[in-house]
């Protein structure tokens, strides 16, 4: 996984455990620079992985959208986790 891709990862996670934040949440969250996840938000959202639900001035607040909880789902941690759910077979007795 790329760098910036693993940096978009961890801040949809942040967002998803969220559920809706500002830039400056996600900063507190995971420690990031701002400077990143302001990048990042500006990115995400204009590839429609991250929505504005508030717009007041300066003080803008997010949520995942279906198409950023699919990437998500799509990451690393996810993939294996379903790996480890799939390989649970049930015995009936």
């Amino acid at each position: 996984m790329s760098k910036s891709r693993a940096i978009s990862t961890e801040i949809l996670k942040a967002l998803n455990e969220a559920g809706a934040a500002n830039p400056g949440d996600i900063v507190t969250r995971t420690g990031l620079p701002r400077y990143i996840v302001l990048a990042a938000f500006q990115v995400l959202h204009e590839l429609g992985y991250i929505r504005k639900i508030y717009d007041k001035g300066s003080h803008k607040i997010y949520v995942l959208t279906e198409k950023g909880r699919s990437l998500l789902e799509e990451s690393g941690d996810n993939r294996r986790h379903r790996a480890k759910q799939d390989s649970t077979i049930e015995v009936e007795t």
